[in-house]
């Protein structure tokens, strides 16, 4: 009887064993569904954030390129009027001239 008990034991054991295993096993996937999961979740927010940071940054550009070309502009405009002011006074000189050459043409 010793050895049939022994057996049984064994067997017992070994179904304790096997058990065991199988709930290991499904702990096992359990958490890597779960590691899965919160890896994709964490990765989608880090994208968010990302794409977030990237349309702030284009934002920020744009204004800034904006202001830039603002200040180029004036600056043009500025330069402009100056050459426009500085136009109209060589263009009367250039009339007082001509009309004194005219009339040093007419009188000689």
């Amino acid at each position: 009887m010793k050895k049939e008990e022994t057996l049984q034991r064994i067997k017992a054991a070994e179904g304790q064993i096997r058990s065991a295993k199988e709930r290991a096993a499904a702990e096992r996937e359990r958490i890597l569904r779960d590691a899965r999961r919160e890896a994709f979740e964490l990765r989608e927010s880090l994208r968010r954030e990302a794409e977030k940071r990237y349309e702030e940054i284009l934002r920020e550009a744009d204004r800034a390129t904006a202001h830039e070309t603002e200040a180029i502009l004036a600056a043009g405009r500025k330069r402009a009027a100056e050459l426009a002011g500085q136009a109209s006074g060589n263009l009367d000189r250039a009339v007082d001239l001509l009309i004194q050459k005219f009339k040093g043409a007419v009188n000689a």
